[in-house]
């Protein structure tokens, strides 16, 4: 029933698109003038109050990966996909009590911290493996966008997902840190206030489907907090691989190092926090309802937007899902950029900007091979989970080991951790759970490999 809605309003959307373009290329152009260094490139010279740090982190969060992709998963996980949001709350939470000391040790990017807490050779292979993930976070976003653009417009994948990549890839091309901060607190308040617009209209009847679908969908979709398709286990394994990554990110920690202060991070990480558990919600009770909808192209939220929003409110809608997913992307690929430019001893402006199109290129070409938005997505994060999220916090913990035994551990636990994601189930019932076994060893040896290196400070 929503093919006939998207038809009518294919026209409205292409107009409400390029609007929104030349909106996103004048903010660019604004801020590329504003931009005179790598300073201001990178961090926005360590100038952001509270409200601006915890806006691009929770604009960051709810991108297009973890929203669309986890209403996408309601048939399968049901009400528990409110668990993404939830898990993510609990690992900024968790961040808080090292805040202060990670601030103190960054400058512009998580190997910066890497280094000052183990030296230059961890920080060489974090600089080597942090984008390799990133990348694969990059193109979930893409994927989104793509998805999103596929529902609205008469746009195919393939030209949906070269668009997305285009705009966000020439927007943070432009503007760097400076229009990532400027743009990142309205996006926020757009995708919320936009979630709870869909919502309400959805449990009170305010579409075709209305408060009927909800009741007859409640009761065969899968349950919250545990079901059938996600067990206690998976909650185990989506904290490991998934929470993690909100303690010890780099996308967490470029937005910390943004602020003017460790306590204006430590602020910003818990206003972050507060947003994203009632937020958690309203995702699991879309991905439920969105079991109701049979024959979905695209996204599923939009589907939910066609069946329940009136007609004006669906270009409204679509847009600010649409400018969170690239608030996300432009985030990611700006992070994994100042990663790889820091493997330089004197970044310039023009080799950053080189970088990102690089970045934005090869994300593209893994977003026209790949289409699982949450597969992509928690491929990429199991990766860095089981590679750094270990020797980042017992280097804040205050614990040291020697370099050589730091990369070797990075190393051998993003091994496993990639062995976990792609290895198949084996025969047997113990063999069921191969994967998951690989994903704990990668933490397990991780710890071990830095308790064998672990030295005195006065070694080192």
């Amino acid at each position: 029933m929503e093919m006939p809605a998207v038809a009518g309003m294919t026209e409205n959307m292409n107009i409400a698109l390029i609007i929104y373009l030349v909106f996103l290329i004048v903010i660019a152009v604004r801020s590329a003038r504003r931009v005179k260094d790598i300073p201001d490139f990178f961090v926005a010279r360590k100038g952001a109050s509270a409200k601006a740090v915890a806006g691009s982190l929770v604009a960051t969060i709810l991108g297009g990966s973890a929203v669309i992709g986890a209403v996408d998963s309601g048939a399968k996980l049901g009400g528990a996909a409110s668990w993404f949001m939830l898990v993510g709350a609990l690992g900024l939470l968790a961040l808080i009590p090292f805040a202060g000391r990670a601030y103190s040790h960054g400058k512009y990017a998580l190997p910066d911290l890497v280094e000052n807490l183990y030296g230059k050779g961890p920080r060489l292979v974090a600089s080597f493996v942090i984008p390799v993930a990133w990348t694969g976070i990059v193109a979930a976003q893409i994927i989104a966008a793509a998805k999103l653009l596929m529902t609205f417009t008469s746009m195919t994948y393939i030209t949906a997902a070269i668009v997305s990549a285009a705009v966000f890839t020439g927007y943070t091309l432009a503007g760097g840190q400076v229009s990532i901060l400027r743009t990142d607190f309205l996006q926020a308040c757009l995708i919320i206030a936009g979630l709870l617009l869909l919502a309400g209209f959805a449990k009170f009847g305010g579409g075709e489907f209305g408060s009927v679908v909800v009741s007859a969908t409640t009761s065969v979709a899968p349950k919250f907090p545990f079901n059938t398709n996600f067990t206690p286990l998976d909650l185990f394994l989506l904290i490991l691989t998934y929470g993690t990554t909100y303690t010890a990110g780099p996308d967490i920690y470029s937005r910390m190092f943004c602020a003017k202060d460790a306590a204006t991070a430590k602020k910003a990480i818990g206003m972050a926090a507060c947003v994203l558990i009632p937020v958690a919600f309203v995702i699991g009770f879309l991905a439920v309802y969105g079991v109701s909808l049979a024959g979905v192209q695209g996204a599923r939220i939009t589907a939910i937007a066609n069946a329940v929003l009136p007609p004006a409110l669906l270009p409204i809608f679509a847009l600010a899902l649409l400018s969170v997913v690239l608030s996300s992307a432009d985030t990611t690929l700006l992070s994994s950029s100042i990663i790889i430019n820091g493997l330089c001893r004197k970044p310039s402006l023009l080799q950053a900007r080189v970088v990102i199109l690089m970045n934005g290129l090869l994300a593209l070409i893994l977003a026209l091979v790949f289409t699982d938005i949450i597969g992509t997505l928690l491929l990429a994060l199991a990766v860095y989970a089981g590679a750094f999220t270990v020797p980042i916090l017992w280097g804040l913990l205050g614990l040291k080991a020697k370099p050589k035994f730091v990369g070797t551990a990075i190393v051998a636990g993003g091994i496993l951790a990639l062995a976990g994601k792609l290895c198949p189930a084996l025969p047997g019932s113990l063999g069921q759970h191969t994967g998951d076994i690989l994903m704990i060893a990668a933490f397990a040896v991780n710890a071990i490999i830095l308790a064998l290196g672990r030295v005195h400070p006065r070694v080192i």
